[in-house]
């Protein structure tokens, strides 16, 4: 093999698929990238940890073809440090590697492209499009509030559903919901459960393409094909029956609040910082006509901040997580949000003041742990 590529749209290329790359797996190959050449001007970097796959595609020029599979971080490494513009890629019989530009010659070990594990690229089930913006918003918006315990299984995924012309992204890990709704262009009905770390990268790489509008979504039975542009991902599926999360939605709060979700997000991260060392921050909502005042304690001082509300209903006292409350806020950008509330130890709802484009649910800890 022998190419000739710009160093910028090779660095680009190998950070979407090192988001596949797990430098702790026990397989030495999946923390390989295999390049391969497709075309005479176009090659290919694939990357995989086998749950997770990704392939992409980039300009180059092709004066032998071939592939080889070269250890990710070594390659990344020296490509990220190379100048901008041409760099030669070539092997030898051996699956010898070496880098070469104007000034700089790097040889690396590689492994014969055989030994990379398959990547299937065959289309499954019906495409759904959405919107690129769109579908990264959801998996941003929600995958924050899966559970992070493996051994929790089903909820360490995002459920997604789509019917008609609109799709919902849930997330839960048994304290918290969040929900995202949005438009969708496809006339499929689907549910299937995505693993929630795996669609934390593919946000970053919806990210990273820029010049794409556009997702193709492919769902077969236990694995679903996500392809944007020139890259293509694949990742498994979820099995098991996910929990029934419309059941959970409080419904007829009595108490509702309308306030600034920028003022509330900073009162709280500011009151969370007088915690008890290795310990989570707790904090305690005090609301009233006018104000919701958010306060906590620490063996060594205090905090009060006061948020400005317009209220319906009657006072309380309420205490939260401090971390679950910035969470959902970090994930909204409506200036105006409404929290609704019935009881001190009923669950709190979060949702903006106008439409239906998302809603938090956390659960209130006791207020006897937080001592104000």
């Amino acid at each position: 093999m022998k190419i000739i590529c710009k160093q910028e749209n090779l660095n680009k290329a190998l950070n979407i698929v090192g988001k596949a790359i797990s430098q702790t797996s026990a397989l030495a190959i999946t923390r390989g990238i295999l390049i391969k050449t497709e075309e005479d001007t176009k090659i290919s970097l694939s990357g995989t940890d086998i749950q997770f796959s990704i392939k992409t595609g980039m300009n180059a020029i092709v004066q032998e073809h071939g592939g080889v599979v070269v250890s990710a971080r070594r390659f990344a490494d020296i490509i990220r440090k190379l100048p901008a513009g041409d760099i030669v890629i070539s092997t030898d019989e051996k699956n010898g590697v070496k880098i070469k530009t104007e000034h700089s010659d790097f040889d690396l070990a590689g492994i014969e492209e055989e030994e990379f594990p398959r990547i299937e690229s065959g289309e499954d089930g019906e495409k759904i499009s959405i919107d690129k913006n769109s579908f990264r918003e959801m998996i941003a918006g929600t995958a924050f509030a899966a559970s992070l315990d493996e051994s929790r299984g089903i909820i360490t995924g995002l459920l997604y559903e789509i019917g008609g012309e609109e799709m919902t992204m849930v997330a839960l890990d048994g304290y918290r919901v969040a929900i995202r709704q949005k438009a969708a262009f496809g006339r499929g009905k689907e549910k299937i459960v995505l693993p929630a770390r795996t669609m934390k990268e593919v946000a970053k790489i919806l990210s990273d393409i820029e010049e794409e509008e556009k997702v193709d979504l492919f769902i077969g039975e236990r694995k679903a094909k996500i392809e944007i542009g020139s890259t293509m991902i694949r990742l498994n599926l979820l099995e098991g029956e996910y929990i029934k999360y419309r059941d959970v939605v409080p419904k007829d709060n009595q108490i509702k609040v309308v306030l600034n979700r920028k003022e509330l997000s900073e009162a709280v991260e500011r009151a969370a910082m007088m915690k008890s060392e290795n310990k989570s921050a707790f904090v305690r909502f005090s609301v009233t006509d006018e104000l919701l005042v958010v306060s906590s304690r620490a063996e060594d001082g205090k905090a009060r901040e006061e948020v400005s509300i317009v209220k319906t209903g009657e006072d309380l006292e309420i205490g939260f997580d401090a971390r679950f409350v910035t969470d959902a806020l970090k994930a909204i950008d409506d200036e105006k949000i409404v929290l609704e509330f019935n009881t001190s130890v009923s669950p709190c709802l979060i949702k903006p003041e106008e439409g239906e484009n998302y809603l938090y649910i956390i659960l209130p800890v006791r207020l006897s742990t937080i001592q104000v």
